[in-house]
């Protein structure tokens, strides 16, 4: 069951036409809007004025409240510092002694393979 008020207003879905809307904006009805629209901005732009105006005095205030204030505890862990530039000259000499230090390996442990091989073939020989 679905009670329906009488007393609502029902909007109409249609939007004013520019005849409509240029009928309701009389030349009295706009000059009293544009009055009050410029005491608005009139308004706002005073109170912005004051505020610019008195920016220095509540920076002074605020660090005079803060002056006997305990800075916040530290956190346990420190946090993660950001990794600082390299330049592009020894991130070339990095990447160069990695190469080498991974060329060295390699021919290290093919060495060690050699060896092992030929040991191996040399007892297998002699049994």
């Amino acid at each position: 069951m679905a009670l329906f008020s009488g007393n609502r207003k029902v909007r109409s879905r249609r939007t004013k036409t520019a005849q409509e809307l240029k009928q309701e904006l009389s030349p009295r009805s706009k000059t009293r809007h544009l009055a009050k629209r410029s005491d608005e901005v009139r308004s706002e732009i005073h109170r912005l004025e004051c505020l610019i105006t008195g920016a220095p005095r509540i920076e002074r205030q605020q660090r005079l409240a803060n002056i006997n204030m305990v800075p916040p505890m530290e956190l346990s862990s420190p946090a993660p510092r950001r990794q600082r530039r390299v330049p592009i000259a020894q991130e070339r000499a990095r990447r160069g002694a990695k190469l080498r230090m991974l060329t060295e390996g390699v021919f290290v442990i093919g060495a060690i393979a050699a060896v092992v091989g030929w040991l191996n073939q040399w007892f297998h020989f002699w049994n």
